[in-house]
């Protein structure tokens, strides 16, 4: 989990992270295999209220606080750029409802999307074939396969604090091309504002990049959390045992630390752009 990733190292942790590790690579695939997950088209956190100009989609009823952090990632964050994508990667695309927003943006883009779970590439390839046409990859979780300087846009939703912060901003500077841009949201329990931000930047300035913007976006993920506890209660009673305790963790519901972190004011999400120079404006 991303908390591990950034705890103090000791015997113990590492022992305890690495099981955990396991644990969590092994839910995933069942999450994606056997539970009412495999049946939505969003595996990640929501934002709301809803812009006025969201687009919404028929198939994403129920979803749209979901699909809205794409719509944030792909458009409202990135409208001072004027961007017409050529090809556009969603790193941890999860199931491509991500993917089939953002087809909605830029219809003449290439998609491709990357996720980790072997259950959820094969699910997202079926799943988004009827709406448009995206190359998904099964990746790990700390590089990108893809060649240097492969696309004008890449989003994340999530993902970059399961890769690390820096380690994610290396890797997507690198298949960003001069001129593009990369747009991100994530979050940490306990987490920094300040410190997060800090290594953003300082990854921003190692990797040729100018970080534009950096908000806190946690009342927004926090009210779209509350507004989606029925619909998250319907879907975790037909989650088996012993993964509904990891789902009930991964879903932050109430009563569980995360949900309580986020009432306590402790939880810290963001949305984060970067942008990476065109040769010209380098004096290339």
């Amino acid at each position: 989990m991303p908390d591990l990733l950034r705890a103090r190292k000791s015997p113990l942790k590492t022992l305890f992270g690495f099981g955990f590790h396991l644990f969590d690579l092994i839910a995933y695939e069942v999450l994606y295999r056997f539970s009412p997950a495999r049946k939505h088209w969003f595996f990640n956190g929501g934002y709301l209220p809803l812009d006025a100009d969201y687009i919404p989609h028929p198939d994403f009823a129920g979803e749209d606080h979901c699909a809205m952090m794409y719509h944030q990632a792909a458009h409202t964050q990135i409208r001072e750029f004027g961007l017409q994508p050529l090809d556009i990667l969603d790193v941890g695309c999860g199931q491509g409802g991500g993917l089939v927003y953002v087809s909605r943006l830029f219809p003449n883009a290439a998609l491709s999307g990357t996720e980790r779970s072997l259950s959820a590439v094969a699910l997202a390839r079926r799943r988004i074939r009827p709406h448009t046409r995206a190359q998904i990859f099964q990746s790990k979780s700390n590089r990108l396969a893809f060649a240097n300087t492969s696309f004008d846009l890449v989003l994340s939703v999530g993902a970059p604090t399961y890769f690390g912060l820096t380690r994610f901003v290396t890797e997507a500077a690198r298949v960003l091309r001069p001129g593009g841009v990369i747009s991100i949201s994530g979050g940490y329990r306990q987490g920094d504002h300040a410190q997060i931000e800090d290594e953003l930047r300082n990854a921003a300035q190692a990797n040729g990049l100018v970080c534009t913007s950096y908000r806190d976006i946690t009342p927004h993920t926090f009210a779209s959390l509350k507004a989606d506890i029925p619909r998250r209660e319907v879907q975790l009673a037909k989650v088996p045992w012993p993964f509904s305790l990891y789902a009930v963790k991964w879903a932050d519901m109430p009563g569980s630390a995360e949900y309580d972190e986020y009432e306590t004011g402790k939880r810290a999400d963001f949305a984060a752009v970067f942008h990476k120079p065109a040769l010209q404006d380098l004096g290339v």
